[in-house]
């Protein structure tokens, strides 16, 4: 899994930074192959806006969050981006290929 975080009209802190990998590996348990997600925050007025863009095998995720408290963006982006994740994956799951009924009584 590739992590790759910027700041814009902030400071960056290891703590923050930390806290972003350890939530973002909660992530790497639905996914097999190569991950990579890319962490954008700034400071907007008075929020602090977290852009988080999850690429992976045939898979595209994106979600965004601006409130006052910066650890609160980053947990609701990442509870979005898992519900993002699991129904994408209930989608695959549940669909199956089966022999239509049309094609059955052709022979």
């Amino acid at each position: 899994m590739n992590i790759d975080i910027s700041f814009k009209n902030l400071d960056s802190s290891d703590a923050i930074k930390t806290y972003i990998t350890e939530k973002t590996e909660k992530l790497n348990k639905y996914f097999d192959g190569r991950v990579h997600v890319t962490w954008n925050i700034s400071l907007e007025r008075q929020n602090r806006v977290v852009h988080c863009h999850l690429l992976g095998n045939n898979m595209d995720f994106f979600a965004d969050e601006a409130t006052n408290d910066l650890t609160g963006s980053i947990d609701l982006c990442v509870d979005k981006i898992e519900k993002q994740i699991r129904k994408h994956k209930e989608i695959v799951k549940d669909h199956h290929h089966k022999p239509s009924a049309a094609g059955a009584g052709n022979e």
